[in-house]
């Protein structure tokens, strides 16, 4: 019983820190759905490391040294309570990758080391203490992990700041690391093991189906992150929307390995057969559906894709005396899955196309599993039918990619996410138009010539943010947050100076050679390249402040705005760095969240005028257009203020922090 609580326990803190640290990257490292992704790899690659830590203890140690080892590990890893990111400035000197992982590995890489660990020893004990099977506590592990993830955005996100949770995840590793040291103390004093270590033949000897177990992990974790980026791509990336992907993955697991029953073949590959084309057709417009759909039938695909990885897995593991050797291989498949969407994707890949071959894998390995494992006569039909929809999943998706990317003149893809450049014709106009994602970034009219660079979209004549420059007098010093195609720099005057700060290279590149707007800009601009509000820190702390007569905070990550530009100490930042009539303009149009509250909030919290705008869309390829003004002085805003809009809303109000956001509350 104490075994099984440990384990719980140990499982629960393991996957219990990782929302809690990703969130507490974004303000370093921002809101990009890659950020995750690379948090995912660090996570994978350090389960990695304490499952291979655990095989060899086990391989080479009797119990009785394994069981002291560990728990001297586990006692040097309080010195590095209480929990909390370093403090060490790494951006700079390294990539956002690298840099990331360092910061993790210097925050938690020995307490989450030794925790991953814990699980995959405790079983081992026990299965030579009781001579039982053993596979039933790898899904309790597995439910404390579910439990963790599912409770963090419900329970721990909205109640408690991110310096509690993690004193609180402090104390009770602390309690863990007691409970252990006891299971531990009864272990050496009854000392009833049935053998000495595993040194017998069947542990020495390498199993021959570990390229299957090590394929179908590899596959299940690629699926999972190739998911969560799609579906982080037009929402802001939250606890909520990185768990879910994550919980229905362990939930695959748990299922599987607590019942053998869960996973019959026939019924799982119906389900999956159906949901592949799901997938597929979500791949190329899954944008154009509503948030809760895309949950929904993402997370169908998700899921039956994992119950169909992790349910071979548990049809072909050995038996317990190669335990640690078959969980090595999952951890080493997971971590291999990770890293090949974090580094590898993004090199050869100029759209999310890990996605679709996914699907297809699942496939190719179901067939794998069934003729490596079986006679081929039993399993032939199944053989069959997954090489079926295989063969039609291949030209489906050839043909659907071309229609996709027809329009397609220039594509990229780096850390930041997806980057593309598409011409189309509207109304006898060819438009070029700027995606990030999914979502459009700007827009420009090139055919009739005589309308090219006019400022469209967003960013039209009659919007609040058009008024606002267009109100500045000659010499008028303006900050923008986010460049998108430039659009904005098209109401530039002379003698005025236009700052640009964009966190994506690739934006600053593409605005400048596809698109007239910051060529042919009459105002002097200047670039800066990183995260907005991390540029601007900087610069205050070098004493560059009270500088611009307006800021304008337009930075989107797909959909949305980062959560770590639109916290209260965000906007005080953004405060120090406008002059005493300054305004501060916030572009909040988005589909899936309702700022407006947030917006209030923030305003009646810093004793700001607030103002809300909406133009409404006049043509049926136009946008409705959402922007909010924040100064001191409404003087400031006198030429356009009576184009303001009654607020869409009288929700009460809310502000966010950098150690307390809570995105639910503006879905």
């Amino acid at each position: 019983m104490l075994a099984t609580v440990v384990i719980f326990i140990s499982a629960f803190l393991l996957f219990q820190v990782q929302p809690l640290l990703a969130k507490s990257l974004l303000p370093v490292f921002g809101g990009g759905a890659q950020v995750w992704t690379t948090c995912l790899l660090f996570f994978q690659t350090f389960l990695l490391a304490g499952y291979c830590y655990a095989h060899l203890l086990v391989k080479f140690l009797d119990i009785k040294k394994q069981q002291i080892v560990h728990l001297s590990l586990l006692l040097v890893s309080l010195l590095a309570l209480p929990l909390g990111l370093s403090d060490s400035d790494i951006k700079e000197q390294a990539s956002p990758e690298l840099a990331l992982l360092l910061k993790l590995a210097l925050s938690v890489g020995l307490p989450y080391f030794v925790l991953a660990a814990t699980s995959p020893l405790l079983q081992s004990w026990q299965s030579q203490s009781l001579n039982s099977k053993v596979y039933k506590l790898y899904s309790y592990s597995n439910i404390g992990s579910f439990l963790a993830l599912l409770s963090y955005p419900f329970i721990f996100e909205p109640w408690l700041t991110l310096s509690a949770q993690s004193w609180a995840w402090s104390l009770v590793y602390g309690v863990f690391v007691l409970l252990f040291a006891g299971f531990i103390g009864l272990a050496l004093k009854q000392n009833n093991y049935t053998q000495t270590a595993q040194s017998n033949e069947g542990t020495s000897t390498l199993d021959k189906r570990l390229p299957l177990w090590l394929l179908l992990s590899a596959c299940g974790v690629i699926m999972l992150t190739a998911t969560t980026s799609a579906m982080t791509q037009n929402v802001s990336p939250i606890p909520f929307l990185w768990l879910l992907p994550l919980s229905l993955y362990l939930l695959t697991f748990i299922l599987c390995f607590h019942s053998a029953k869960v996973y019959q073949r026939w019924f799982w590959l119906a389900v999956f057969a159906f949901s592949s084309f799901i997938g597929l057709m979500l791949f190329f417009i899954g944008s154009q559906l509503d948030l809760l759909s895309q949950i929904v039938l993402y997370s169908t695909v998700l899921f039956s894709a994992c119950m169909i990885c992790h349910g071979e897995l548990e049809k072909t593991k050995p038996h317990q005396s190669k335990l640690t050797q078959f969980y090595l291989m999952i951890s080493l498949g997971g971590a291999l899955g990770t890293a090949a969407i974090t580094f590898i994707a993004p090199e050869i890949f100029t759209l999310f196309y890990e996605y679709p071959l996914a699907l297809g894998l699942v496939l190719a390995l179901f067939i794998y599993s069934l003729i490596s494992t079986e006679q081929f006569a039993k399993s032939r039909n199944m053989v069959l039918v997954a090489g079926g929809v295989l063969v039609l999943l291949a030209p489906t998706f050839i043909w659907l990619n071309s229609q996709f990317t027809n329009h397609d003149t220039l594509r990229l893809r780096n850390f930041y996410g997806l980057l593309s450049v598409k011409e189309v014709s509207i109304n006898g106009q060819m438009e070029r138009r700027l995606i990030d994602g999914t979502t459009s970034h700007g827009t420009e009219i090139i055919e009739p010539t005589y309308l090219q660079g006019q400022p469209q979209s967003y960013y039209r004549f009659e919007t609040a943010v058009a008024q606002l420059l267009n109100s500045q007098a000659n010499g008028a010093q303006v900050g923008f947050i986010g460049l998108g195609a430039g659009t904005l720099a098209a109401y530039g005057k002379h003698r005025d100076n236009y700052t640009f700060y964009e966190l994506n290279p690739n934006v600053v590149a593409t605005a400048q050679s596809h698109f007239s707007y910051l060529n042919n800009s009459k105002a002097q601009i200047e670039y800066v390249v990183g995260d907005g509000r991390v540029q601007l820190q900087k610069q205050k702390e070098q004493g560059q402040v009270n500088r611009f007569d307006a800021l304008i905070l337009d930075a989107f990550s797909g959909d949305a705005i980062p959560m770590h530009l639109l916290t209260l100490e965000a906007m005080q930042l953004y405060l120090s760095q406008l002059k005493a009539h300054g305004v501060l303009a916030i572009h909040i149009s988005n589909s899936h969240l309702d700022l407006t509250p947030l917006m209030r909030g923030l305003a009646d919290e810093l004793k700001l005028k607030v103002h809300f705008f909406e133009t409404k869309a006049k043509q049926a390829h136009e946008h409705n257009t959402h922007w909010v003004t924040l100064t001191f002085d409404e003087q400031a805003i006198a030429s356009f203020k009576h184009l303001q809009s009654p607020w869409p809303n009288q929700k009460p109000t809310f502000i966010w922090r950098d150690d307390y956001s809570n995105l639910m509350s503006a879905l």
